[in-house]
């Protein structure tokens, strides 16, 4: 059994996870909750859409992918209110359709499959820090420096005009002389917790490649011997070929000059 997919699964729940407890931690509100609910239930069904896809047919990969990222968006967004559940379990839902496709599609390519369980991780990564980033700027704890701080200035958040600088102030308004104005500095976690996820995900990728390349089977070698095409009771010469990717058998068959031929292919495995 190809233990891949199943560590797809699992690192996808994880980060799905991670994300949830990092936004709450952020207390947000509005539409913080609802944008950080729907990118983080998005990514979600992406990678966890793909896990499926790699062992299930398109429907029910695409039923797992819905089912995963609808539950992560509306548990994750109804703590904030019926905004945010929305927009979570509809992001969810578009992100777990999309997912499968992808593996369906890559199913005869195991490198790309691979490579593209990866980068929909890596996606959904980039989704979820796009997220915490989110209701940290909402609450103004946002970093300047570190990894959050380079997703902000990845989104723009440097470029972002200052709301300061359009609000009108009273001429002669000013602040008692003995007034202590106290900022609360930007909290911005501790650094280990947002780098761990990414080297998490990096080390089980690489023991998933090392444990599917050693349980990969090899394929049988291919029969070249030649197989002459019998003919029926009804003079046409009926050729059975079977197709397991990625040979045919028999390889070589025989038939006859000015004599018709039935052709049957039969193939053996998963569609794709």
């Amino acid at each position: 059994m190809d233990p891949f997919p199943a560590v797809i699964a699992a690192l996808s729940g994880a980060l799905a996870i991670y994300t949830t407890r990092r936004v709450s931690a952020y207390g947000p509100t509005g539409m913080a909750a609802a944008m950080a609910a729907m990118m983080a239930a998005m990514g979600t069904g992406l990678a966890g859409g793909y896990a499926a896809g790699m062992v299930w047919d398109l429907g029910w990969a695409t039923l797992a992918g819905v089912a995963a990222g609808l539950v992560h968006g509306l548990v994750m967004g109804r703590r904030y209110g019926p905004m945010a559940a929305l927009d979570g379990a509809g992001g969810g839902a578009m992100g777990g359709m999309m997912g499968p496709m992808l593996a369906v599609m890559l199913v005869a390519l195991p490198l790309s499959l691979i490579w593209t369980a990866g980068l929909l991780l890596l996606l959904q990564w980039g989704f979820s820090l796009g997220a915490i980033y989110l209701v940290a700027a909402a609450s103004g704890r946002a970093p300047s420096y570190g990894l959050l701080g380079a997703v902000g200035w990845l989104l723009g958040a440097h470029l972002a005009p200052s709301t300061m600088a359009d609000e009108p102030c009273e001429p002669h308004a000013r602040l008692p002389q003995k007034t202590a104005v106290k900022v609360a500095p930007a909290a911005a976690g501790p650094r280990r917790s947002l780098i761990a996820p990414v080297a998490l995900t990096g080390v089980a990728l690489s023991a998933a490649y090392v444990a599917r390349s050693t349980l990969t089977v090899s394929p049988e070698p291919q029969d070249t011997r030649l197989v002459v095409a019998p003919v029926g009771p009804d003079g046409v010469q009926d050729v059975h070929i079977t197709l397991k990717a990625p040979y045919y058998s028999p390889a070589v068959i025989q038939v006859s000059r000015g004599t018709a031929a039935r052709v049957t292919l039969t193939a053996v495995g998963e569609p794709g």
